[in-house]
């Protein structure tokens, strides 16, 4: 079977589709949202976290780094980012979770073994197993062989995408699993490669293969004021959609619950704005009037 990086694994999720469900998150992303709320989820490979608001100054990081990366300086750790290798010596020691890697190889069957142990809870509960990222696709043959696995148990899969994937692995998706929650970001190319770095003729190019396949497909959009919120973009969305006789859509206002990880990964916090109640209220205003009704998860 298949290798991939894993960078988490959440159990007990009610967010990610029908019922209670175990989300596994795949590392690496093509997409570098301004607003990602997970940016340690963009890289293909392993990084060091350093909450250094945890760090209890005890010098075990430093004694077993090979590079030199951590070093004890007034009783307190810190971290060379540029020496630093991510090989996760000192996250193996650390004895308060001040440092911590993000993701790690796993099997299929190493996957699996951990979806088993919560496979009742799917049962009882009409849920099962999402897949998300990152963008899950991105990990190939890796990403297939879950779903593969995931249909043999008899669970409900589910697969949480940005659409930026390619068409072979896509559409190879699209005929195992059973409910995709498909991220929309911009309809405008150009705003959308400023926004995320890729344009987004191959998400459209997918979104529609999808909403023309018969499985369940989730629209979903990450709400960010100023930044996607236009009329001309709300139009542009609800023209698209309404080709193919959907008219609700799943918004996710912007929020700063991933601060604490731009700061553990030394890289600064994007300059977005949070809605105020009022302000969310208007756009959601205008999503109406352009015939789409929101529901915001």
């Amino acid at each position: 079977m298949s290798l991939g990086t894993v960078y988490n694994i959440q159990r007990m999720s009610t967010k990610d589709g029908p019922g209670i469900r175990t989300t596994v998150f795949l590392k690496g992303c093509p997409l570098h949202c301004l607003w990602c709320s997970n940016p340690e989820s963009q890289s293909f490979a392993p990084q060091l976290l350093f909450f250094d608001n945890l760090c209890a100054g005890c010098g075990a990081c430093s004694a077993v780094c090979p590079s030199g990366a951590a070093t004890l300086e007034e009783h307190a750790s810190c971290q060379n980012r540029e020496v630093c290798r991510n090989c996760g010596a000192c996250a193996r020691v650390c004895p308060t979770k001040a440092r911590e890697m993000s993701g790690r190889p796993m099997s299929v069957e190493e996957v699996m073994a951990v979806l088993r142990k919560d496979a009742l809870f799917y049962e009882n509960s009409g849920g099962g197993v999402t897949f998300g990222g990152g963008e899950p696709s991105s990990g190939g043959q890796f990403f297939l062989d879950l779903l593969e696995a995931s249909v043999l148990e008899g669970w409900h899969v589910a697969v949480d995408t940005c659409g930026f994937c390619a068409e072979d692995v896509f559409h190879e998706a699209l005929k195992t699993a059973d409910l995709f929650l498909f991220d929309v970001k911009h309809m405008d190319p150009e705003r959308h490669r400023e926004l995320t770095g890729q344009n987004n003729a191959v998400i459209l190019h997918n979104l529609e293969a999808a909403l023309l396949s018969g499985r369940e497909v989730h629209i979903r959009m990450p709400l960010m004021p100023g930044l996607n919120d236009s009329e001309e973009n709300l139009a542009a969305m609800a023209e698209f959609l309404g080709r193919f006789g959907r008219r609700e859509i799943e918004i996710m206002p912007c929020h700063a619950f991933g601060r604490n990880k731009y700061a553990a990964l030394g890289l600064p916090f994007p300059a977005v704005a949070q809605y105020r109640p009022e302000e969310l209220a208007a756009v959601r205003g205008r999503f109406s009037r352009h015939g789409l009704s929101t529901v915001i998860v």
